[in-house]
């Protein structure tokens, strides 16, 4: 049906999209909920429901690593681009057994 937005089909969809959704918001500071919704294909209660989960994403637990992202209700701000940029942290390694 067109027009209708995509919903993910399962974790691993939403696990792309928030991820594809970081670099997308960095590159766009201020960025209007309708808009960023619109270009992901899903709503905006669902944007806004990412958006509660980002903030509990970074490299550690130690301030500044976490993704520092807010909205007041129409825009979406970041407040910590650093972390994320050249001077961030080293990427979080995993072994395979706490991945799963």
């Amino acid at each position: 049906m067109a027009g209708k937005p995509v919903r993910p089909v399962n974790a691993i969809d939403q696990t792309r999209r928030m991820l594809s959704l970081v670099t997308y918001l960095r590159e766009r500071p201020g960025a209007r909920i309708a808009d960023v919704a619109r270009a992901f294909g899903i709503t905006e209660d669902e944007l806004v429901s990412d958006l509660d989960v980002l903030p509990m994403c970074g490299t550690s637990f130690r301030g500044g690593d976490l993704l520092d992202i807010d909205t007041d209700g129409e825009r979406i701000w970041w407040h910590n681009a650093a972390a994320l940029g050249e001077e961030a942290a080293e990427p979080l390694r995993l072994a395979a057994d706490e991945a799963t």
